[in-house]
């Protein structure tokens, strides 16, 4: 299950980069990774008593992660490699700090943009969390 469908991607998130056919599987990717940056909260979270901005966040979120996701599969680049030479072994690395990033690290931080405010990327426990 993913966070975002193709319609609130294309009527509320507004985008425009993925077709409707791509979307249902870079939407379970981005869905992974969201739960991996939340700790598994946004998980356990998404029900009818979530408040309204805090589902907002979470599929805004997945929809710019599966953007990020396609936009690096489309390019090719792997984490900041621009070229390779297998004969001679030589690598070349793209310019500037965003180059420098991870492909991971380029997803969460465009998942950071919505879910900052949230509470859902605090590292620690929260008062009452897992029966606490």
């Amino acid at each position: 299950m993913s966070y975002a469908d193709f319609t609130y991607y294309s009527t509320s998130f507004l985008g425009t980069a993925i077709v409707s056919a791509d979307f249902p599987r870079l939407a379970l990717r981005a869905t992974a990774v969201i739960d991996q940056i939340t700790f598994n909260r946004a998980a356990v979270i998404m029900d009818a008593n979530t408040p309204e901005s805090t589902v907002t966040a979470i599929q805004n979120a997945t929809c710019a992660v599966a953007e990020e996701i396609q936009t690096q599969e489309q390019s090719g680049n792997i984490d900041g490699v621009t070229s390779e030479s297998v004969g001679s072994h030589s690598m070349s690395f793209g310019k500037g700090a965003r180059a420098a990033m991870t492909n991971l690290q380029k997803q969460i931080e465009a998942a950071k943009v919505y879910l900052a405010n949230t509470g859902l990327l605090f590292a620690g426990f929260a008062s009452g969390e897992y029966g606490g």
